[in-house]
């Protein structure tokens, strides 16, 4: 992956040698460039606005430590990182690396602060979850843990009720503001009672994808 640093480009293999260097100058613009993309992606972690800078400093420590320590490094010019005990080219960026983390780290959190709720929507959409689990995440589990995450996830959002879907997609994924929302969904009478609705939806979407996470080990 190459990222864009005002009229200069650089690689991933760029950014591990700037971190093994110790390149300040560099790493800085890399720091600005990367928090800057992260921001403009942090709606997947359905995270608020106060969280998102901590989540990506703990993700991007993590990510420079790893180079730090040499577990991703250059071999030949080709970052590679360190599995079952060898060095292998990476088939990911290291910018998708820094995303991975930090869903991996926003969700840990999650599972240790269970929310427990009451809710007869809810358990309709635990009931369509359990119908999709056996046959979706199965063979997933062979696979890397992220990409079962990730499906999790999206499908826990597609069980939800069609009013959870739209107020949960429009606002987080799309990036929609209150008011607009309240437009778009007339039947939401006030902004109030939107962002009750939207709070509660996101209760219930935590805890659908902390029991599969539980079930699955994840």
């Amino acid at each position: 992956m190459k990222l864009q640093f005002r009229k200069q480009r650089w690689t991933d293999a760029d950014m591990v040698a700037a971190v093994q260097k110790g390149d300040n100058v560099l790493l800085e613009r890399i720091y600005r460039d990367c928090r800057t993309y992260f921001r403009s992606h942090a709606g997947v972690f359905f995270v608020a606005d106060d969280d998102v800078d901590d989540l990506f400093h703990e993700a991007l420590l993590h990510l420079w430590r790893e180079i730090e320590t040499r577990r991703i490094d250059l071999r030949d010019g080709v970052v590679c990182r360190m599995s079952d005990g060898e060095m292998r080219p990476m088939t990911s960026s290291l910018m998708t690396s820094l995303m991975s983390v930090a869903k991996f780290k926003h969700w840990e959190s999650l599972r240790q602060r269970p929310d427990t709720i009451d809710d007869p929507e809810r358990d309709a959409a635990q009931m369509a979850m359990d119908s999709l689990a056996a046959s979706r995440y199965a063979d997933t589990l062979a696979d890397e843990e992220q990409q079962a995450r990730e499906r999790i996830v999206s499908d826990c959002v597609l069980a939800m009720s069609q009013r959870c879907r739209e107020i949960l997609t429009l606002f987080y994924y799309e990036q929609r503001t209150l008011d607009d929302i309240l437009t778009m969904r007339p039947q939401n009478s006030s902004k109030i009672g939107l962002k009750t609705s939207k709070y509660k939806c996101m209760q219930r979407l935590r805890q659908m994808v902390q029991e599969q996470f539980k079930r699955y080990d994840l």
